[in-house]
């Protein structure tokens, strides 16, 4: 748990306690420290709004190296490595005109100790050089030895395994990265966070296999 989660927790508690202060003075029918309290958290809100957006715009987007771990608590996710594919009898998209497919290799792993990991709500899309972005065009695929698996497969503790995902890229367009989506809230208000609102998510970046 870093700074920023510990703040937002400490932010929560206290819009917590000005609602119940809040509640208490109604049932009270104490007008004037109701309309001091609800002025107060009106503030306290506001202020943490304009903290969240100008760290935001602020701090630089975040950069992971081909192969570097991105970690949510024990669950991670790191980029190998892309392939474009060649073979018109192997396209795992459908074809499209100036297009081709592009297969990235994910790792997904666990540091967790002695329980199981589970990323349910994690997503990931491919960026190009001119950051435009793109959806996974199919399932992923079976490649090599071994079962094919989802980015929301379980793991053992200590556990890791390969996800073959393929994207469709225009003829010109050549991969930078990969972005990953793993939940929306609480990380889009929590201060300083990759995924905190208007901030660039981070980018894990990935190597080229060579043909």
């Amino acid at each position: 748990m870093t700074l920023s989660d510990f703040f937002f927790l400490a932010s929560v508690l206290m819009v917590l306690i000005l609602i119940a202060c809040i509640a208490v003075a109604a049932a009270q029918g104490r007008k004037d420290k109701l309309r001091r309290l609800a002025r107060s958290l009106g503030l306290f809100v506001a202020g943490y709004a304009l903290v969240l957006i100008a760290v935001a715009l602020i701090l630089p987007r975040r950069f992971h190296a081909p192969g570097e771990r991105r970690c949510f608590d024990d669950w991670c996710i790191a980029a190998l490595s892309a392939r474009a594919v060649e073979s018109s009898t192997d396209q795992p998209c459908h074809a499209a005109p100036d297009s081709r497919s592009w297969v990235a290799v994910i790792e997904v792993s666990s540091v967790a100790k002695g329980t199981r990991q589970r990323a349910r709500d994690v997503g990931v899309e491919l960026e190009d050089r001119e950051g435009r972005r793109y959806t996974p065009c199919a399932a992923p695929l079976l490649d090599g030895i071994g079962p094919r698996h989802l980015l929301s497969d379980e793991l053992e503790p200590g556990g890791s395994f390969r996800v073959f995902l393929p994207f469709r890229l225009s003829d010109t367009a050549e991969p930078a990265g990969l972005v990953v989506h793993h939940g929306a809230f609480p990380s889009n208000v929590i201060i300083g966070d990759d995924q905190s609102f208007l901030h660039p998510p981070a980018l894990l970046r990935i190597a080229f296999e060579k043909q």
